[in-house]
């Protein structure tokens, strides 16, 4: 894990875990959330698989997200990992729900696209992926990669359909 901290106060915080998986192999990949943020650690690093990346409300909108996303990406080039790796919600699905701190209404070309990439198995432009705006965000700071759609991932996550789109990252660029 990796925290900022501004004051005495922790302001947000990244979890990962070093992985020997490769991310573009979907044979193997954790087919749900549990699996996926509870895997051991294995060497050597070839990727780093984040599962957790949360900042206070009250810092929302500061560059914390993308300094520790940074940090996280410094840390990887040390212990030779070659792959940052996400599991990108996609709240445009069906729209952010009220408990959330997203407030994104329901985008049904988006949720057209997901249906699609999901029936086919043929990943979409880019340009239609990001129309979700968490997923332009991991887009814009990350320039990541969208690898593959994990379907029931996190099935109680109903503004994403139970869906994730992986992503990732080359941390040796």
């Amino acid at each position: 894990m990796i925290a900022a901290s501004i004051d005495s106060l922790v302001a947000g915080a990244i979890c990962f875990v070093e992985t020997n998986q490769d991310p573009h192999d979907t044979a193997k990949f954790p087919k749900t959330f549990s699996a996926y943020s509870s895997m051991a650690r294995s060497e050597p690093a070839l990727s780093l698989y984040v599962y957790n990346l949360g900042v206070r409300p009250e810092f929302r909108g500061t560059d914390i997200a993308r300094r520790l996303l940074s940090e996280l990406i410094e840390h990887g080039r040390r212990v030779g990992a070659r792959w940052l790796v996400g599991d990108g919600r996609c709240p445009s699905y069906a729209g952010a729900q009220h408990d959330t701190p997203d407030k994104v209404l329901p985008d049904q070309r988006f949720r057209a696209t997901i249906d699609d990439w999901h029936r086919t198995g043929v990943t979409p432009p880019v340009k239609s992926i990001i129309r979700d705006p968490l997923l332009r965000f991991y887009r814009r700071v990350l320039n990541c990669e969208f690898l593959h759609l994990a379907p029931g991932f996190l099935p109680e996550d109903a503004s994403s359909g139970g869906y994730r789109v992986i992503f990732a990252v080359d941390v040796t660029q």
